[in-house]
């Protein structure tokens, strides 16, 4: 990791510095683990409170935060923490080993397969006919690409990724390691007691700027493809059954699971190890709960929560409810020997 002074991590994001632009920093840290030679962010007001005793030589700051630093303590000062320390660690970043331009001696690719410029083919790839690659692409070791699916320009695909046939991927995708693209469609009927496979003839289009990880899978579908609509981002271990439609900017975290001919609007939203049943229809900007099963259509803006999801008011005015629950039996026996106390008030009245 190479060193950097406050002058020029603010010249990478665009800040302003405040104190000793010369000061010396090893790497970038989070809030609780920096020491003196780290470099750390300030996002949130409960952090500006405690910069003072935050042992880091600096931090890059949100503007308008109140945050007080030490005199031997640096602040960058930007419109946005989060995405300036972004622009700093694309710097710090080390950059992955690629293979050589061209086509690996262990690669094997058809001939009827087009690469563009400045193409990487890494050892052990395969590459089938009719497939086309666009310039700068590059698919590291052991990739796989089938028959007639076409990689936009500046694709990174890393060990290990397949990409099935007759899938298309958009502008600068990035699929991390275990991958799969367009496995077929989990589609079976029962017949005479036995389960018959249905073929899925179409395949997968990914839109430009999208990144799916490690170990996710994008079934292909029935007859339509699936779609991930650009700029989409899928965490690892994420399944997206067939016939799927997800919208621009979507964002699935890990172990999400998305039932079969689901579409979604853009801006779809979902915490790690929720799910959606099939066939629902979810509007633009729906934000689902982690752990969350999605068994109904949701309209716009939604905002989900629990199994069955619903809206998060509703949800948590029912936990609340079920907190108290405990506490009924004995308020029910307090009301019944108050009653039974009434009551023998009134039969000593009355007699």
């Amino acid at each position: 990791m190479m060193a950097f002074s406050a002058a020029t991590a603010a010249g990478w994001c665009r800040g302003t510095v405040q104190g000793d632009g010369t000061r010396i920093f090893q790497s970038m840290e989070a809030f609780d683990r920096a020491d003196a030679g780290h470099l750390t962010f300030i996002g949130i007001p409960e952090l500006a409170k405690k910069m003072r005793a935050c042992p880091a030589g600096g931090a890059i700051c949100s503007q308008g935060l109140p945050v007080k630093a030490r005199p031997d303590q640096v602040l960058i000062w930007v419109e946005n923490a989060d995405l300036a320390v972004a622009e700093v660690l694309a710097k710090l970043a080390t950059k992955p080993v690629l293979p050589a331009l061209g086509i690996h001696p262990t690669a094997v690719v058809d001939p009827a397969a087009y690469l563009g410029k400045d193409v990487r083919i890494g050892p052990l790839s395969v590459i089938e006919g009719g497939a086309r690659l666009g310039d700068r692409t590059v698919v590291m070791g052991q990739g796989f690409v089938g028959q007639n699916s076409v990689l936009g320009c500046d694709c990174f695909l890393w060990p290990q990724v397949v990409v099935r046939e007759r899938c298309v991927l958009g502008q600068r995708v990035i699929l991390h390691s275990g991958c799969v693209i367009g496995a077929d469609g989990f589609g079976y009927r029962l017949s005479a007691g036995r389960y018959v496979k249905i073929p899925h003839i179409g395949g997968v289009s990914i839109g430009d700027d999208c990144e799916i990880g490690a170990n996710a899978t994008v079934d292909r579908g029935k007859f339509a493809d699936t779609v991930i609509g650009e700029g989409s981002k899928l965490d690892n271990s994420v399944q997206v059954g067939h016939n799927v439609v997800l919208g621009r900017h979507t964002i699935l975290v890990s172990h999400v699971a998305i039932g079969g001919s689901v579409c979604a609007g853009d801006h779809l939203t979902m915490g790690g190890g929720s799910v959606v049943a099939d066939h629902l229809t979810l509007g633009p900007g729906v934000r689902v709960a982690g752990f969350s099963a999605v068994t109904g259509d949701a309209e716009a803006e939604a905002q989900l929560v629990g199994a069955p999801a619903r809206p998060g008011r509703e949800y948590f005015s029912e936990l609340r409810a079920l907190h108290r629950l405990p506490r009924l039996p004995a308020t029910l026996r307090d009301l019944e020997q108050r009653i039974a106390a009434l009551e023998s008030l009134t039969k000593d009245h009355h007699s």
